[in-house]
């Protein structure tokens, strides 16, 4: 009850201002001099909470993946909290607020767009750009509004007064200093060293969280409002209506459906305006007028008109012959001035662009015929490669990292031949769809029998040159793939399985789980494993690893005294005792490593 009070009071826009104010001041007080830290999550929360509030009638009702983006937001905002991997604290500093914007966007905007349409992209985009910034001047709008409201008549013409006064006396202004220091030198030094004197101001601390202040006040509120109160577009032109133009243009609109006229328009005092109760159809392009109220009246008009032929036969000869005078000619061109008819064909919509069946079977068969062999190939060297069998005169990672990166591309092109086929190609016989099923069926068998090639080759790699974060990354991407692929082949025997939008959640949800692997956690685990069994050891690359790391480091270097391991941890994570120790900083992984450290 008393959130439908607050949805529909009067004082609504003051309320959201105010409160956008306070979520300000908290938001200089969580970031401001301080490091990112549970600060993050905190504030993605209190935004949620304010946009909820002010903006709820606005709320489209709850799904499933209004849901996962929700959880994917709150997920990813807490690994600020949680971890300080470096590549995903950058990355999330972009991937928070986009997911944000289009979530807020999806759940709020009136264009109401679909999740797995690009039209949410262009919508976000509309939102941010056209609906935000054109609320960015509605606070002064209000304030000016409110203290016009409350001034009275005389003083606001008193103030209109003294502001034609300044702007008269500017120029005078301008010709007299011009004057006065062309005449006195002393004078003109005086008026030189005023810039100096200002440049001496510095504006403190508390200026710059004020100016802080306001500007994400304005940010917080602008956002809001354009949710509340977006921009009309006017149907013809295209473009986007004032909040005056479109009260105006409904004013209208209402007008002309009722019948009524508005008091403002001139309308000539012989013209009939027509209302819905009024309007009689006389034929398919006119609509004639009838006055309901005086039938008697209207029926003599109509007598009149049907007796008027027989009337004008009783008009003597000269009269219409007078008539005739005045009355205008039809004026006639000449022959070779008469214009030529054109003719304009009707244009065809664009049909969109298909594979021909037969096409995509030839070109799957010959494709195919050389993945096979290659399949076979693989079968032979590389998945034996544990047993010793490998090509004459290669070692594990000379053969491992000979055509990684080739087998990675193909494996791509072959997805991508896999997607135009089931969406792109042109619908034929029964016998022909059901041929090129098959053969795409083989050819996600054969990209997944390259994929498991290439992560071999890199599994190989890593055993005999170490672990690194970019080859984990490069694990991670071939598996996503393989679930892909998976995906792709369940499209193929299943046609109405949405592929797109599973590529969505699956991506979106496989970047989160990415986030909470403890990846840096778990390369130097696997580096102390290799170390166990070759005796080989990159500590450079391991003293550049996070703060993730380093309890699982030390443990190891205090265990192995002769690598010389732990005093250089130490040395190079002494940063991490000299971090923020605030609250809104605070860190999960940095206080576990300072306090190994310890």
């Amino acid at each position: 009850m008393m959130y439908q009070k607050l949805i529909v009071a009067p004082q609504r826009a003051w309320i959201a201002l105010l409160t956008a104010l306070v979520l300000a001041v908290i938001h200089q007080y969580l970031f401001y001099e301080h490091a990112i830290g549970v600060s993050y999550p905190v504030f993605v929360i209190l935004f949620y909470l304010y946009m909820y509030t002010y903006a709820g009638d606005r709320l489209r009702q709850g799904s499933a993946i209004s849901r996962l983006l929700m959880t994917a937001i709150v997920l990813l905002s807490l690994t600020y909290a949680l971890f300080t991997n470096p590549l995903f604290y950058a990355l999330n500093i972009l991937a928070v607020p986009v997911l944000i914007l289009m979530h807020t966007t999806y759940m709020l905007s009136e264009r109401r767009p679909q999740w797995s349409s690009p039209a949410l992209v262009w919508a976000t985009i509309e939102q941010l750009l056209v609906h935000m910034f054109a609320h960015m001047p509605t606070p002064f709008r209000m304030l000016y509004h409110q203290l016009a409201r409350r001034m009275e008549q005389e003083r606001r013409r008193t103030l209109g007064r003294i502001l034609i006064g300044v702007l008269t006396a500017a120029p005078l202004l301008i010709i007299v200093l011009l004057l006065l220091t062309s005449a006195d030198r002393m004078f003109d030094e005086l008026l030189s060293s005023l810039p100096s004197w200002f440049a001496d101001i510095t504006p403190g601390p508390a200026l710059f969280r004020i100016a802080w202040i306001g500007v994400m006040m304005l940010v917080l509120f602008a956002y809001l409002w354009g949710f509340v109160r977006p921009l009309r577009r006017d149907p013809r032109s295209g473009r986007y209506l004032s909040e005056k133009e479109a009260a105006d243009q409904t004013v209208r609109s209402a007008f002309s459906v009722n019948g009524a006229v508005p008091a403002n328009t001139a309308t000539p005092t012989h013209a009939t305006i027509p209302t819905a109760s009024t309007m009689v159809t006389t034929d398919a392009t006119r609509i004639t007028p009838i006055s309901t109220t005086d039938k008697k009246e209207s029926t003599t008009i109509c007598d009149e008109s049907i007796k008027a032929p027989v009337e004008g036969a009783s008009v003597q000869p000269e009269q219409r012959a007078h008539e005739q005078q005045f009355q205008p000619k039809p004026s006639i061109a000449p022959n070779d001035q008469v214009p030529a008819m054109k003719w304009n064909p009707p244009i065809e919509p664009m049909r969109p662009l298909r594979i021909d069946p037969l096409v995509a079977s030839t070109v799957l068969v010959l494709v195919n015929i050389v993945y096979m062999l290659f399949v076979w190939l693989q079968f032979s060297y590389l998945f034996g490669a544990g047993q010793g069998r490998l090509p004459d005169g290669s070692t594990y990672a000379e053969y491992a990292r000979s055509g990684f990166g080739e087998l990675v591309i193909v494996t791509a092109i072959n997805f991508t031949l896999l997607l135009s086929v089931l969406y792109k190609s042109a619908a034929g016989s029964p016998l022909l769809m059901n041929i090129n099923r098959w053969l795409l069926a083989i050819l996600v068998m054969c990209s997944a029998v390259m994929l498991g090639s290439a992560f071999t080759r890199l599994v190989l790699y890593e055993q005999a040159y170490g672990y690194t974060m970019t080859r984990f990354l490069v694990h991670v991407f071939m598996l996503f793939l393989g679930v892909l692929l998976v995906l792709a082949g369940l499209r193929i025997r299943f046609s109405r399985l949405p592929l797109y939008k599973c590529f969505l959640v699956v991506g979106l949800s496989a970047y989160v789980v990415l986030n909470y692997t403890g990846m840096e956690s778990w390369i130097a685990e696997r580096n102390i494993e290799r170390y166990a069994q070759s005796g080989e050891l990159d500590q450079e690359y391991l003293l550049g690893l996070s703060a993730e790391a380093v309890p699982l480091l030390l443990t190891f270097a205090e265990k192995h005294p002769e690598l010389g391991l732990a005093p250089r941890l130490r040395e190079s994570k002494q940063y991490l005792l000299e971090q923020d120790r605030s609250w809104q900083a605070f860190n999960w992984a940095t206080y576990r490593a300072a306090r190994e450290l310890r």
